[in-house]
């Protein structure tokens, strides 16, 4: 299987790494931050996890360094989330419902961008409700007293990805590297099996890290890559989506309906 198979050779490259406990991630967990994409194929984040070795720790949770994700999207009928993205409005937020496989937690979450390029997320332990595509009434009262009036939310699209989490040794920055990229919606399924999405993750503002000056070595420069953004161009054929079929056509993915 593909995904194992990655999981291996991504565990291999992170062995010489230092471990990190998830109280000392917690400590850098910045929910209200600045945030900074790449993307590279998987033989470049390889190479690119070889070259910081000496800088970051690894995050390890009951002694696994590869993290698992559910996450399931809503969205208007309309899909107006998606459109704030669509058409660059700098003030935009996301819906979702994540579930944490390492530990089963599931979490509901609002992540909204500012117009001042920082990233703030609000999130609600959500207990009692294991089907994570059903928009429950936590949601809401998450919503509403975060001054968010949306009535008509639907699931819009499932999202799966495994993650690793790094962590600057000498600087406030919290790195992670999402790989194994499915996507589900309306009985198709497609999958980004040579993509790598790394995200620092900072409170201040970007600044020269290792990992930057590493990327600027490597001639990578930061991209906007949203997976949710990403996915609904590649799932739903009613959407607008002109501004990211230049990076879907740049993306490999396959395609398998289940119908």
């Amino acid at each position: 299987m593909l995904e194992t198979y990655q999981s291996s050779l991504f565990e291999n490259c992170l062995r010489p790494f230092s471990r990190s406990s998830l109280e000392e991630s917690k400590a850098m967990s910045f929910l209200n931050r600045y945030d900074t994409k790449y993307v590279l194929k998987i033989d470049n984040a390889f190479d690119f996890l070889k070259g910081v070795q000496d800088n970051y720790s690894l995050l390890q949770i009951n002694d696994k360094i590869i993290q698992s994700y559910k996450t399931f999207y809503f969205d208007t009928p309309d899909l107006h989330c998606f459109n704030l993205h669509h058409n660059k409005r700098a003030n935009r937020f996301k819906f979702r419902t994540r579930q944490y496989l390492s530990n089963g937690k599931i979490y509901n979450e609002i992540k909204q961008k500012l117009n001042t390029g920082k990233t703030i997320k609000f999130r609600q332990r959500r207990d009692g409700m294991p089907d994570i595509s059903e928009f429950d009434g936590d949601f809401a009262n998450l919503l509403h007293s975060n001054n968010y009036n949306f009535e008509n939310l639907s699931p819009s699209l499932f999202v799966s990805f495994n993650r690793v989490t790094l962590l600057n040794k000498y600087f406030p920055e919290r790195m992670t590297l999402d790989f194994g990229l499915g996507y589900g919606y309306n009985n198709e399924e497609f999958s980004l099996s040579n993509t790598v999405i790394i995200e620092l993750k900072r409170e201040r503002s970007p600044e020269r890290t290792a990992s930057q000056e590493l990327f600027r070595q490597m001639a990578k420069t930061p991209s906007s890559f949203s997976k949710y953004a990403i996915g609904i161009t590649l799932t739903h054929e009613e959407a607008k989506k002109n501004r990211f079929l230049p990076r879907v056509r740049h993306l490999p993915y396959e395609h398998r309906s289940l119908v």
